[in-house]
């Protein structure tokens, strides 16, 4: 019990101390400066002055470099002869097969589903205003009046 005693003591007697902190502070001149430590003369010396820094690099100046070798030029191989005419004729039917696969799948797949969306997006009109009627005819020529 005496220790709960101690403890509510200590408590109040920091809290009475940081309640008339402010106060003291006011009496003493309301200077901010910490005070100065045991044993020192009296105020501490002036901060230096400024350093002015490194003086300007000089550069040393631009050095002429001498001219390179030539680009060299390098040829590309020559394009392969075309293919002999029993080579197409042996690779046509593979050729054939490829375009068949490539757009007769689109066409049977894809392309619907485009028309589609183009006929729900663009309705019976087709996206275009028809004009309200035929054009007049136009007049004929009087010459004989």
């Amino acid at each position: 019990m005496t220790g709960h005693r101690t403890r509510r003591l200590t408590v109040a007697l920091v809290a009475v101390g940081l309640a008339l902190a402010p106060a003291a502070r006011a009496q003493r001149g309301g200077d901010d400066e910490a005070p100065p430590p045991r044993g020192w003369p009296g105020r501490p010396p002036p901060p230096p002055p400024p350093y002015p820094g490194p003086p300007p690099y000089a550069y040393p100046p631009p050095y002429a470099y001498p001219p390179g070798p030539p680009p060299v030029v390098v040829e590309a191989p020559p394009p392969p002869p075309p293919l002999s005419t029993g080579a197409k004729i042996l690779f046509a039917p593979f050729y054939a097969v490829g375009l068949v696969l490539r757009y007769g799948l689109y066409y049977l797949f894809v392309a619907p589903f485009e028309v589609l969306g183009r006929a729900l997006t663009y309705g019976p009109a087709g996206g275009v205003e028809r004009p309200d009627g035929p054009p007049p005819p136009p007049e004929p020529d009087r010459e004989g009046s």
